[in-house]
């Protein structure tokens, strides 16, 4: 019990994070089928951007009331300069994983990723935006 009560904080944050990320997922495999049908493994690009915008201002908004229970408009200019960077190295990572590594579904190849920039998020957020 009392390990629940230490890391309340980290668990707010894992049903944030988590809910975040399946908007994310969902939202970027809606974006990859459509873009998908022009653009190719460079839809990866597009459907990133536009999934991580929509699930960004989802993910700030519980963060900033649940969470860490902070907001402030710097916070708010942090958390997006850590979100276009996550952003950035989420597709960089998932279309040369896709394109070069392993030819399959973009989204699971997205999963896996962004597990990782998960955890990494956590600290980030937590040490330098809602400080």
């Amino acid at each position: 019990m009392q390990l629940i009560k230490q890391n309340k904080v980290f668990l707010v944050y894992v049903f944030s994070a988590g809910s975040s990320f399946v908007l994310d997922l969902l939202f970027f495999s809606i974006f990859n089928y459509i873009f998908g049908l022009f653009f190719g493994y460079e839809s990866i690009f597009f459907s990133t951007v536009c999934a991580r915008i929509l699930s960004s201002l989802y993910n700030f908004v519980i963060n900033s009331k649940f969470v860490f229970k902070k907001y402030s408009k710097k916070m708010l200019f942090k958390y997006y300069v850590l979100v276009v960077i996550q952003m950035f190295v989420s597709s960089i990572l998932v279309y040369l994983i896709n394109k070069y590594l392993i030819d399959t579904f973009a989204v699971i190849i997205k999963f896996f990723v962004d597990i990782i920039l998960f955890v990494l998020n956590y600290f980030i957020q937590k040490i330098a935006v809602f400080k």
